[in-house]
């Protein structure tokens, strides 16, 4: 697989946007994305995703001129119509208008609604970290998970992330799916040609396979407690904004998806020194802590990931032959 500098594969990213006549401002902020993604090994969520947009904007299905309107419901609360803008342009903004309501009243939330596949959800929790903020956001997804007892796929992967601003290092950030595994590593897994994990998805029958290409349905993480975490986050992100549909089955058709965005302003509740410091104690013990056999250290949620992302803006990231070919003009 090819090695390209982070620079190099943004800006690549960005012109092959342009050409599909994509906005210069939000093809800047979907490579970004992307790229976020690439640098810290989440290649489900990378460049293998860019393929299935540009159908999607060739479809019309991705607004590339969006009217994205903001409602403020009181002085803590907006709600967010984002036209089947890139999901990327707008969780970004509902992010900055969670910051300034939290900035403003102590806590903020906006509720998004008509929106798109918006990426690892992580980058907006380091949005709001270098704000200062604490944010929890829940994202609904496609219909791809089996509820705790089923077949067929009825809940979407929905993840749950949160971020904690860290001082001067980099934030707490956990970003996970309510399901084993998202279903973009099943396409990366169809891509390469490997097995998963019989933990990752079901067939038809609603058996565990290994063969990627027979994935009809995800498994919940945890079972029962994954699917009813799903169910909720469906209710908030879903059903309380309006809407769900699929990206996966029917690029015919816009997608329908929601985020509850919450962002904490510490300074509500204490002295932010007091707050940094608290976090920093909190950091310290976990690192002190005695590890298990088979571990070097405990690691907070997000640092391995860190780690790499690190390791990519010297060294550049590694991206599929496909990948490769899709975007060999932009970076030759």
């Amino acid at each position: 697989m090819p090695t390209i500098t982070l620079e190099k594969l943004k800006v690549a990213i960005q012109q092959k946007l342009q050409q599909a006549d994509v906005l210069a401002e939000h093809a800047a902020i979907v490579a970004d994305v992307l790229t976020f993604a690439e640098m810290r090994g989440v290649q489900s969520h990378g460049v293998i995703r860019l393929p299935l947009y540009l159908r999607r904007i060739a479809q019309g299905h991705i607004t590339i001129r969006p009217d994205i309107q903001v409602t403020y419901l009181n002085d803590a609360v907006c709600k967010i119509n984002g036209d089947f803008a890139f999901g990327h342009v707008v969780a970004k903004k509902a992010t900055d208008e969670a910051v300034a309501l939290a900035k403003k009243s102590g806590i903020g939330l906006a509720i998004v609604s008509n929106s798109t596949h918006c990426g690892a959800v992580g980058y907006y929790a380091h949005q709001a970290a270098k704000e200062g903020m604490i944010s929890l956001l829940l994202t609904q997804a496609d219909a791809l998970v089996a509820p705790f007892g089923g077949r067929d796929a009825y809940l979407g992967v929905n993840p749950i992330t949160y971020g904690v601003p860290n001082a001067d290092a980099e934030p707490i950030v956990l970003d996970m799916s309510t399901s084993n595994a998202a279903f973009g590593k099943v396409m990366v897994a169809r891509e390469q040609n490997t097995e998963i994990p019989p933990t990752w998805g079901l067939d038809a029958d609603g058996n565990p396979t290994t063969n990627p290409h027979e994935v009809k349905a995800l498994q919940a993480i945890a079972g029962a407690k994954g699917s009813g975490l799903a169910l909720f986050i469906d209710v908030v992100a879903g059903l309380l904004p309006g809407g769900n549909d699929t990206m996966y089955n029917d690029l015919s058709q816009h997608r329908h998806l929601g985020q509850f965005i919450i962002a904490i302003n510490p300074a509500l509740f204490m002295q932010p020194e007091m707050f940094a410091k608290g976090v920093q104690n909190m950091v310290a013990g976990l690192h002190e802590a005695v590890p298990a056999p088979g571990f070097k250290q405990v690691q907070l949620p997000g640092e391995r990931s860190a780690e790499k992302a690190q390791k990519a803006q010297q060294l550049g990231v590694r991206i599929s032959e496909s990948a490769y070919d899709l975007l060999k003009e932009e970076l030759e």
